[in-house]
């Protein structure tokens, strides 16, 4: 009987917590679906469903969102630079750290440990030497900046993770391979990263997903709106009192479906290359 009780209470939990967590997305789709006449209304269901805000974003008619193609073309730009240039690194990286490379061990534990020290520090606290450093560069409103920052902020735990996947790789892959003379390179590519996907793609999703919702950066180190990523575009919704919350909510809703995508896509080996990153290090 204790046990039914505790399985109730535990199921009781989830179940207010996953409300808590999905009103807010009910209410994006909700708004989505209303007339403008409707959005300073309460609706449980839209008396009256339209996909016309969808039509409006995606026409780009409504005068805010003339760049929306522009502004989500540049959020794919950024997010797949950010995330292939964090993948190389993190992987040469990761493998230079694990025990698998060839450097002492004091190196590798200096190197580890300048790898967490980085997140000690908030993002929020990075942005303003990050921006000095771009702009005593000339690098400022420039897709390299973009990129350049947000994979400074991703390369640390991907790496970390990537040096764990290698760690948890058997002896018997390296010695196979030194028998038959493999080289540190030929070993690398040819023999862990096939076997490593799982890691590959979770280093690629979690880049992705950490650039497309970063605001802050490309906030600061942009200035033209044709170079504006989608997240900084919508922000022009609030300039106004009288916002059309249904177009700026279908926009937020088609803004979301990429990483929505990518995460199910890739469900299986992210959540692969994490949990055997993390746990067998």
């Amino acid at each position: 009987m204790r046990i039914r009780l505790t399985d109730v209470a535990i199921s009781l939990i989830a179940i207010i917590l996953i409300v808590w967590v999905m009103a807010p997305v009910y209410n994006m789709v909700v708004t989505s679906l209303l007339t403008y006449e409707e959005v300073w209304e309460t609706h449980l269901w839209p008396p009256n469903p339209t996909i016309e805000p969808y039509i409006e974003v995606l026409t780009q008619r409504y005068f805010r969102v003339n760049l929306f193609w522009t502004w989500f073309g540049n959020s794919i730009k950024f997010a797949l630079l950010v995330s292939l240039l964090s993948l190389t690194v993190s992987v040469l990286y990761g493998y230079a750290i694990s025990n698998k490379s060839t450097l002492s061990q004091k190196v590798k534990n200096l190197f580890n440990t300048l790898s967490v020290i980085t997140y000690i520090f908030p993002s929020a606290l990075l942005a303003i030497p990050i921006f000095i450093l771009m702009m005593y560069y000339n690098l400022l409103n420039t897709d390299i900046a973009v990129t350049l920052s947000l994979s400074i902020l991703t390369i640390p735990f991907n790496s970390w993770m990537a040096a764990q996947y290698f760690n948890s790789m058997p002896r018997e892959l390296k010695e196979a391979a030194e028998i038959d003379g493999a080289s540190t390179t030929t070993y690398l590519f040819r023999i862990l990263l096939p076997v490593a996907a799982p890691m590959l793609v979770a280093i690629f999703t979690y880049s992705f997903m950490f650039t497309w919702n970063n605001y802050l950066y490309p906030l600061l180190l942009l200035n033209e709106d044709a170079k504006f990523p989608l997240q900084i575009g919508m922000s022009s919704f609030l300039a106004a009192d009288d916002s059309p919350w249904n177009i700026f909510m279908a926009t937020a809703i088609i803004y979301a479906l990429p990483p929505v995508v990518l995460y199910y896509a890739f469900k299986k080996y992210m959540i692969s290359g994490l949990f055997r990153g993390a746990v067998k290090g």
